[in-house]
């Protein structure tokens, strides 16, 4: 996939790379379902936990978490979803 920034087709990961992040691998799943699935020029991503390397970086957010956290919490769950988008695309 491509967009554009300033009229240059750049790719999603350039951009990623270019702000200092990278997609994950994909994690296996905890349960029975499938992490995406694509219907037609659609794709279909399930819930995705703040998971890095495996392991859960921030817990429920309403406990003791600060904002830092449920940030760093967030863009982890949008990377993973990225993540699978690829995977399925």
């Amino acid at each position: 996939p491509e967009f554009y920034n300033d009229g240059a087709a750049m790719s999603v990961e350039s951009r990623l790379q270019e702000l200092g992040l990278s997609l994950p691998e994909l994690a296996a799943p905890a349960g029975a379902y499938v992490p995406g699935k694509r219907a037609g020029n659609l794709i279909y991503v399930s819930g995705q936990l703040p998971l890095r390397d495996g392991q859960l970086i921030a817990p429920e957010v309403g406990s003791d978490v600060t904002v830092e956290e449920a940030y760093e919490g967030a863009k982890q769950c949008a990377l993973n979803g990225l993540a699978v988008l690829k995977s399925v695309a």
